[in-house]
């Protein structure tokens, strides 16, 4: 629980933005209005199915090196037929390994029926030649065309797909639906005219356009199936050394016109790796009046009809194969195996559907089944052969199902423009709202600024205010009192002839001079008037003649007049370390001359003050604890700079400080 919160607010947190976002913009709010209902919709259409390949991928033309060459290829129904819809197919091929659904499928197009072979009375259904049509990728095109009677279906390609500096039209199958069933399944080769095609049997092939072989698979629907569907025992070559045929057969109660019987292979979940398990690669579809054939009709499957056509039949995977009756009465169909799939080394036959079309009825549905003989375990049953389930979901019909996967291709394409779109505004809005918050921030830091100068201004002004009585006191009373000091001391010096009194007057004398004079420095120092901006190189050069009045010396400063302008804390820090050198060399040295430097170079001060006395070990000064070098040091290291001193006993001293610039 001691994470709920913070997911909770972080969602509502996400959730107001969001709806701050559709505030802000009416297109963001229409564009999530209409994403909203798609997706509603979305999710009323059949799911996406999941791709197979057969060894027949579709049909291909021949390859162009531009993409404007124009491409097409015309099916013919042999009579006049009512079509209630034209469906493309796209190919998926697997070239490299890599699945590329959508391949081949053209830009730019039309697809027109007519009833005469010169196209005199063409219509066209669809014309996308004026723009660009989205690739649909995996799933279908729908061309609704209800009301058209026509014998001739042409595709006509005025924009080739592209693959790499090569451009071609291909197209996984085309389907001509009147009511349930697939007109174009009882076509073969010669019922086709093209402008180019490109032979690679079995993958590329005219005839592929209606083998039947679809990279969506069998029309299912969502409902689990609650079989697998029949399944022959495995043949047993020791117990049978020349097994009977096997056959299954469905009754369908009464003789009927048929036109279609469409087998749907099996596909149980132990052999998910393996579509088409059990389907017979040669098989023989009858239909009779007899029970027992004696006046068998054959039916027409697929049919290549080229002489460059493989010596053996491909497996259709899961997709379901249709053989043509052509209107034929009968009351019983069989489906006789001539040559068995292995699996795992045993022979067996295999299907999860049998249909049989009469009209738009499938009558089989339901119907008695026989078989030679059938496994009748794990799901495997003669009755499940007319369950109306393939071995995982129900059988829908193909128009619901492949208007929806095409209604789900459209819906999905203007989710992915709506997306973009959504996208670009959002992203605008945020440009926006980060462009108002950045100027609401800067704003306000604005205003704080001001506010913080103002206060800081206010600030110094009593702070310096402060500074100035404090100076001034300290001039007035104490400065008095100092002088006083000192003048009484010296008449006191004068009215005396102990030496000893002398002495201790002379010291009272003096040390009320010297405080005198530091206090000056300091109020000078602290004064932002007369003294604080005055010509600081000018105050040192006071400071040197005055505390080495009996040491001659040289001073030598070579400061830019920037020099003056040094912050108040540095400059203080300055002339006290500069006194202390001083001092120390003074009182410590018994130095008979000095040589002063202070120059500026670039960023640093550098102060070098150079004395000819008896000079001392500074490794043995600083293990002393000497409070001078200390406090140097200390005051020194504040600011950044640092000391070095160059020493030995009997050679003098050479104390070189250097400070970086602050100001």
């Amino acid at each position: 629980m001691m994470y709920c919160q913070p997911v909770v607010l972080s969602l509502s947190l996400a959730a107001f933005a969001g709806a701050s976002l559709s505030w802000l913009s009416p297109e963001l709010r229409q564009i999530e209005v209409e994403q909203h209902s798609l997706e509603l919709a979305l999710a009323t259409l059949p799911p996406a199915p999941t791709l197979q390949l057969t060894q027949r991928i579709g049909y291909h033309s021949g390859y162009s090196s531009t993409p404007d060459t124009v491409e097409w290829v015309e099916l013919d129904l042999r009579r006049e037929e009512a079509l209630d819809a034209v469906v493309l197919v796209p190919a998926a091929s697997s070239g490299g390994g890599v699945l590329a659904p959508g391949y081949g499928f053209p830009v730019r197009y039309r697809v027109e029926v007519s009833d005469s072979a010169d196209h005199a009375g063409r219509t066209v259904i669809a014309d996308q030649t004026t723009a660009d049509f989205p690739n649909p990728g995996a799933l279908p095109v729908y061309l609704s065309c209800t009301g058209h009677r026509a014998r001739f279906v042409r595709l006509t390609a005025t924009r080739l797909f592209r693959d790499g500096d090569r451009a071609l039209l291909a197209m996984g199958e085309i389907m001509l639906l009147q009511g349930k069933r697939n007109l174009a399944a009882r076509l073969s080769r010669g019922d086709f005219n093209y402008s180019r095609t490109l032979g690679a049997l079995p993958v590329w092939g005219l005839s592929n356009l209606v083998d039947g072989h679809l990279a969506l698979g069998p029309p299912e629907g969502t409902k689990p199936s609650p079989s697998l569907g029949f399944a022959s025992r495995r043949l047993n070559f020791r117990l049978e050394p020349h097994p009977a045929l096997r056959w299954v057969q469905v009754d369908l109660g009464k003789a009927v016109p048929i036109d279609e019987v469409r087998l749907f292979p099996a596909h149980p979940p132990e052999f998910a790796h393996r579509p088409g398990y059990g389907w017979p690669l040669d098989l023989k579809v009858e239909i009779s009046d007899d029970p027992d054939f004696n006046n068998a009709v054959a039916l027409t499957g697929f049919q290549d009809g080229s002489i460059n056509a493989p010596r053996d039949p491909v497996s259709p995977g899961d997709n379901p194969m249709s053989f043509v009756a052509m209107n034929e009465t009968a009351r019983y169909v069989r489906v006789t195996p001539q040559r068995y799939f292995n699996a795992n080394g045993g022979l067996i036959f295999a299907l999860s559907e049998m249909q049989v079309w009469s009209g738009d009825a499938n009558v089989a549905l339901g119907r008695p089944v026989t078989a030679l003989d059938s496994n009748e375990l794990g799901g495997w049953s003669k009755a499940a052969l007319v369950d109306g389930f393939t071995s995982r979901h129900d059988i829908v019909d193909w128009p619901d199902w492949l208007s929806g996967l095409s209604k789900r291709r459209e819906i999905t394409q203007r989710l992915a423009l709506l997306e973009t779109r959504r996208n670009a505004v959002v992203s605008h809005l945020k440009i926006l709202g980060t462009w108002l918050l950045a100027s609401t921030i800067c704003l306000a830091l604005l205003i704080l600024l001001v506010l913080n100068l103002r206060q800081r201004r206010e600030r110094r002004r009593e702070l310096e205010a402060l500074r100035e009585r404090i100076s001034q006191d300290l001039h007035d009373e104490i400065g008095s009192s100092l002088g006083s000091i000192a003048f009484i001391s010296e008449d006191a010096l004068a009215l005396t002839g102990d030496d000893a009194v002398r002495r201790e007057l002379s010291e009272i004398r003096d040390t009320a001079r010297q405080t005198l004079d530091s206090m000056r420095d300091i109020v000078r120092l602290a004064q932002r008037g007369t003294y604080g901006s005055g010509d600081l190189t000018e105050h040192l050069r006071e400071i040197a003649e005055r505390m080495l009045r009996g040491i001659p010396h040289t001073l030598e400063m070579t400061a830019a007049p920037s020099f003056n302008q040094l912050p108040m804390a540095q400059r203080r820090d300055l002339v006290l370390i500069f006194k202390e050198t001083l001092h120390n060399l003074v009182r410590h040295s018994r130095a008979t001359k000095a040589e002063i430097t202070l120059a500026e170079e670039k960023s640093l001060l550098s102060l070098t003050v150079h004395d000819n006395g008896r000079g001392f070990d500074p490794a043995t000064a600083s293990a002393a604890g000497g409070m001078g070098l200390l406090n140097l040091q200390r005051r020194v290291a504040k600011h950044g700079g640092a000391v070095r001193i160059d020493s030995a006993p009997g050679r003098g001293s050479t104390l070189t400080l250097t400070l970086p610039r602050h100001g």
